[in-house]
């Protein structure tokens, strides 16, 4: 009795962390007695501990022998699964559980058997039989949600996480583990405030402040995020994933040459990571600093093979050649695209069509957003001379698409719904230049039925539409949206009456000076009230396309670095320094001459909008009586 008091103090040393005093103790039990099981499954339990799992099989087999209790297969068990002895493991546990089937400690350990053997429902359900036999201990519930996390099984996981933080709500490990598996699930702001509470009671913990401050950032709460990033990153600053996120929230502000040296430091600390890689790439491309970043995305092509990962670099160094004019080879890499992205589902299952002449129609469909739509559009005509076109895009835009002229070409069918069965093979709208061969950007006005634009130099008011942000749920929209408060100074100006071009009626409502508001619905209702306007003011956004399409003098505000369609190999400059767009040439884009945070680098760009509606209204004056 007093041997087997021993063993049982040695084993609450050895959960207590002090492994060398628990060894202490067994060696002395087994002094006195070389045969006494306790102590060789006590001592078999530290070699567990001290990671050395072969003498921890020897000694639990040994303690077996003598005295075959439960608890001794499940840490024979655990040692075989460590060892790899799958499934030795799982025949040990087996009889820890037929002997003692109430005991959670049999069920959980074959819960790690089974996962191992990849048996991921068994797992589940020996975990769930864990949960039965102790519904009220939290840890056991965690488990449950941690595995569920690991296998994808998210919204069970959430459902299971948030059950164990009931069980107490003040168990920070709790919190963290629920917020990691909503911020896994894509939920960020669900769980920002559970990381928000574990990093305010650990300030000093750079994980915590790493999960919180990641959370800040897919919610696009980029001035905390930057803060809390950067603190955790002092704390700990060879961390990488920190580092790369800091450098994306600097990148998402506009403060690139910031982005680029934390960007740079992750790729340091963790080399040869393809994903650190591609986001330090893509701010060198946006700093202009191609050259290198063309050899990060020939690098990272090389080293991750057949990966995502390496269809990124392909797609993103075809996107740079774009954006320098390279067409040919950048259509061609462009095509990586078709490897990240999922076509719709009237194409799955299609081949590719290679752009060769036949006679059985052909699909072709939208990708992107609707300003892609809009702009790969033109080549539905060459497209439409080799084969039968079946052309499939959003329902938002299909209204405006019926009313173009190329709706009206004999080998033209627009698809009213996802459901094309004649089709014999498909093709994308953004892989039609490689395709078809046409490798330079050309512009298009189509002819578009019910469009017509009035006659405004009758009236003294200039019509301008303004369009001032993009999509609030693009990560990087900061970039390209303007704060309205900078567009102040064109409400001072005389005899102009603006048109809000922003899909959310609400931000017009709220804006500094009196505006239209843009009638809710389809794109060709959104046309119809461009059709009516003599200038627009935009953001890189739709409404930059659709004025392109309608021919009507369009002022693009670019950021610095944007994107390749705004860039010098789709622009052309004019000798008296205009930039206007080769696929749309009433478009003139007016770039940030350099990048930065906030406002100050739209100002110069502001004050060129003001210089050229002031010129065109003392115009409409003049030549109103």
């Amino acid at each position: 009795m007093q041997m087997d008091t021993q063993v049982e103090s040695a084993l609450v040393l050895l959960a207590q962390g002090n492994a060398e005093q628990a060894l202490r103790v067994l060696q002395n039990c087994l002094q006195q007695n070389p045969y006494h099981a306790g102590a060789l499954h006590g001592l078999a339990c530290v070699a567990r501990a001290g990671g050395d799992n072969r003498a921890a099989v020897a000694l639990a087999a040994k303690a077996v022998q003598l005295q075959a209790e439960p608890h001794f297969h499940i840490t024979l068990g655990l040692a075989l699964l460590a060892e790899g002895q799958v499934e030795a493991a799982r025949a040990a546990i087996h009889v820890a559980i037929l002997e003692s089937p109430r005991d959670p400690r049999a069920h959980d350990a074959m819960a790690s058997v089974l996962e191992a053997q990849q048996r991921i429902a068994e797992a589940e359900r020996a975990l769930r039989t864990v949960i039965r036999l102790r519904p009220l201990e939290q840890e056991r519930h965690l488990a449950l949600a941690a595995f569920l996390s690991r296998h994808g099984l998210l919204e069970k996981a959430i459902e299971v996480s948030g059950k164990a933080l009931q069980l107490d709500t003040q168990n920070l490990f709790a919190q963290n583990l629920h917020g990691m598996i909503l911020h896994g699930a894509g939920k960020a702001a669900e769980a920002e405030p559970y990381f928000r509470v574990v990093a305010a009671k650990l300030p000093t913990s750079a994980p915590a402040l790493a999960n919180h401050g990641a959370a800040l950032f897919a919610t696009r709460s980029y001035e905390e995020a930057r803060d809390v990033l950067a603190k955790s990153a002092q704390l700990e600053p060879k961390a990488a994933e920190t580092r790369s996120n800091l450098g994306l929230v600097q990148m998402a502000l506009g403060r690139l040459q910031e982005a680029a040296q934390e960007l740079q430091a992750a790729c340091v600390l963790q080399q040869n990571d393809a994903r650190l890689m591609l986001n330090y790439a893509t701010v060198l491309a946006d700093l202009g600093e191609r050259r290198q970043a063309e050899a990060l995305f020939c690098k990272v092509e090389k080293q991750a093979g057949n990966s995502t990962d390496a269809a990124r670099a392909r797609m993103n160094r075809g996107v740079l050649y774009l954006a320098e004019g390279r067409f040919a080879k950048g259509w061609e890499l462009f095509e990586a695209r078709q490897l990240l992205v999922a076509p719709p589902a009237c194409a799955a299952g299609l081949p590719q069509w290679d752009g060769a002449p036949q006679e059985k129609p052909v699909l072709l469909y939208a990708e992107q957003g609707l300003g892609d739509v809009l702009q790969f559009l033109r080549y539905v005509v060459p497209a439409a001379q080799r084969v039968p076109v079946l052309l499939y895009v959003p329902q938002s835009i299909r209204s405006f698409v019926q009313q173009m002229d190329l709706a009206r070409l004999p080998h033209v069918t627009i698809c009213t719904s996802q459901h094309v069965p004649k089709a014999v093979a498909a093709c994308g709208l953004m892989s039609l230049p490689d395709v078809l061969g046409m490798e330079a950007p050309f512009a298009w006005q189509p002819d578009i039925a019910g469009i017509q634009k009035s006659a405004s130099n009758k009236k003294a008011a200039l019509n301008v539409g303004l369009c001032w942000a993009g999509s609030s749920t693009y990560q990087f929209d900061r970039r390209r949206s303007i704060n309205p408060q900078m567009l102040a100074p064109l409400g001072r100006l005389n005899t102009v009456e603006f048109q809000s071009l922003q899909k959310n009626n609400e931000e017009a409502q709220q804006f500094l000076f009196p505006m239209a508001e843009l009638p809710q619905g389809d794109v060709l209702k959104t046309s119809r009230v461009m059709a009516g306007l003599d200038v627009v003011i935009t953001v890189d956004t739709m409404i930059a396309h659709l004025g392109g399409l309608l021919g009507l003098p369009v002022l693009l505000l670019d950021r610095f670095g944007g994107d390749w369609r705004w860039a010098e190999g789709s622009t052309i400059t004019q000798p008296d320094g205009e930039v206007h767009s080769l696929w749309y040439p009433s478009v003139r884009v007016i770039r940030q001459p350099q990048a930065g945070e906030g406002d100050a680098p739209w100002q110069p760009c502001i004050v060129t909008v003001l210089q050229i509606l002031q010129k065109m209204a003392e115009k409409r004056t003049d030549m109103v009586p």
